[in-house]
């Protein structure tokens, strides 16, 4: 993928030079020594609560790739996804926390601190005798209703 882009920024008139390092090595490039100007870094969360992930969006977080753990925040923008985030925590209905996330995504969006490069396509499939089969985004992405789950038999009636 760094050799991709390298060669899409080479065709704008950019000169980058791809460093492979091994994933340790990577990791404390960018969390201690902050030696670098990019990476490409695979971040996965199979959790849709923002809450897993607090340490990336934060500006104290340790896994806050555009300037981790940070004493204060380093721009209003940051101050401002800090903010929601601790809104987020303390709001008592789905609701609320959901306007509260949609904003911080609004934001990161906007500032584009990372560049989100892939996305999963994950292809599911069962037999036609497995009833209330409804593949989920998340995983576990078929089992996730499992007690919901059940056979039909050749009479078209429902079997436990």
């Amino acid at each position: 993928m760094a050799t991709l882009i390298q060669d899409d920024l080479r065709q704008l008139g950019m000169g980058v030079q791809v460093v492979p390092l091994e994933f340790r090595s990577l990791l404390d490039r960018v969390t201690q020594t902050k030696q670098y100007d990019a990476c490409v870094l695979g971040l996965a969360s199979f959790d849709a609560d923002p809450n897993s992930d607090i340490n990336v969006w934060l500006s104290s977080g340790g896994m806050h790739l555009w300037n981790p753990s940070q004493a204060r925040p380093g721009t209003a923008w940051e101050t401002e996804i800090d903010r929601l985030m601790e809104q987020q925590l303390a709001a008592s209905t789905y609701e609320q926390r959901k306007k509260l996330y949609d904003r911080v995504q609004e934001i990161l969006a906007e500032e584009q601190p990372m560049i989100f490069l892939a996305s999963p396509d994950i292809l599911v499939g069962a037999k036609n005798s497995v009833g209330n089969f409804h593949p989920a985004v998340l995983e576990p992405y078929v089992l996730w209703n499992v007690e919901q789950l059940y056979f039909k038999n050749t009479s078209g009636n429902a079997r436990q």
